[in-house]
């Protein structure tokens, strides 16, 4: 069955650069709040790093100091790999497809590291890893408080529920109870100063949107991402997420403060 979808309204060139121009303004708008907030996320202070925390690697053991690799930043993609699952979550896949094939020169000429971390066992990793011929850094957080400690894997009975720095109450209130139980996407950055570690930054939900991927370049089109939950309505395809999935449910994940 053929979907229906509606779309642009078919206009002359100079009615076109009309509307052109006015959301040129609205983009340059946006532009230079992105440069003041990501100028806010620099002043953002941050945490020193006590626990010793334990990583299993292909080359044995590692703590959260080994992973920056002799760089002076680390960027850790909380990957959703429950240990009981056999392959990696498809959103965090998706995500990882876009840059685990390629080369980190550019963020490593500017001494900081990328690698992706998930509770699974270092085998199932290691399994996952060869099967999506990804070269990117990952380690198994298998056995430590890592995940817990940083919101991304959810038991009760082990830490108080909190998502995106929300309680569980809230989180329930805003009907986001799929963040209340099991394994969360985020993303963690640490600084290292003389050999400490620091927290500096974490985000979690859709704020791993922000950080490259298909999802910006698909906002660029008429279609854009072709769910369901997108304006204006009827540019769904059926080739976007699925719009009843309990995992996407976009338009409610920052609506209350």
């Amino acid at each position: 069955m053929e979907t229906e979808i509606t779309l642009p309204e078919v206009v002359s060139r100079e009615e076109w650069l009309k509307e052109r121009k006015k959301l040129l303004k609205r983009e340059k708008k946006l532009t230079r709040a992105r440069d003041q907030l990501n100028a806010e996320r620099r002043r953002l202070s941050m945490v020193e790093i006590k626990k010793d925390y334990e990583f299993e690697s292909p080359d044995g053991k590692k703590t959260l100091f080994d992973l920056f690799k002799d760089r002076m930043q680390l960027i850790v993609y909380h990957f959703m790999f429950d240990p009981d699952w056999d392959e990696g979550c498809p959103s965090c896949s998706a995500w990882a497809d876009h840059i685990a094939r390629g080369h980190l020169n550019h963020l490593h000429a500017r001494s900081t590291t990328l690698a992706l971390v998930s509770r699974a066992p270092l085998d199932k990793i290691t399994a996952f890893k060869e099967r999506m011929g990804w070269k990117i850094p990952w380690y198994s957080s298998y056995g430590s408080d890592f995940n817990y400690d940083f919101h991304v894997t959810q038991d009760e009975s082990v830490r108080p529920i909190i998502y995106n720095y929300r309680d569980k109450a809230t989180l329930e209130h805003l009907g986001q109870h799929y963040h209340t139980e099991g394994e969360q996407p985020g993303i963690s950055c640490f600084l290292q100063v003389d050999d400490i570690v620091y927290h500096t930054y974490s985000t979690y939900g859709r704020g791993g949107e922000q950080v490259g991927g298909a999802y910006y370049f698909l906002d660029m089109t008429a279609l854009g991402r072709q769910e369901e939950w997108e304006e204006p309505k009827g540019r769904a395809t059926g080739l976007g997420a699925q719009a009843g999935s309990d995992k996407i449910r976009y338009p409610d994940e920052y609506d209350e403060d």
